[in-house]
């Protein structure tokens, strides 16, 4: 109904809706329909599919996991979580080089332009990060 009123007035709108993390999909909607809702959404003009909260359920929710396993196993829980990131390069993701996630290759090239290639504080040269990973950036590469 929404749809169709504001199809009335302004009919080439690109409309959006956000999943909301508030609502309680299971608990409202069986299986088949949460399937559906992407497409069903589109075919009536919905061209925008918003998640907002999901990185942020997400960093929350594995956090505590973490957390709760380096509590009861120690460093045994940290390094299966960096195995799994190791695993994950294949299929693209590339934060294991959380380096490169945040410019500090470029920042390090500034800092040696400004200083005429005389500093103590960059970030990656003869870090452990260019030392260790280096083996695994090729491969994801």
């Amino acid at each position: 109904a929404l749809v169709d009123e504001v199809r009335k007035s302004q009919p080439q709108a690109k409309l959006v809706y956000n999943n909301s993390p508030s609502f309680n999909w299971t608990k409202a909607m069986s299986g088949s329909e949460i399937e559906s809702v992407q497409r069903e959404r589109g075919e009536i003009g919905y061209r925008f599919q918003f998640i907002t909260l999901a990185g942020w359920h997400s960093l929350n929710l594995n956090t505590f996991e973490l957390a709760s396993a380096y509590r009861d196993e120690g460093m045994s829980a940290y390094v299966r979580l960096q195995e799994r990131e190791f695993a994950q390069q294949a299929a693209g993701y590339t934060a294991v080089r959380h380096q490169q996630e945040v410019g500090a290759g470029f920042f390090d090239r500034v800092l040696a332009t400004v200083s005429g290639g005389e500093t103590a504080t960059a970030a990656l040269v003869g870090s452990t990060e260019a030392e260790q990973f280096a083996s695994r950036v090729a491969l994801a590469n």
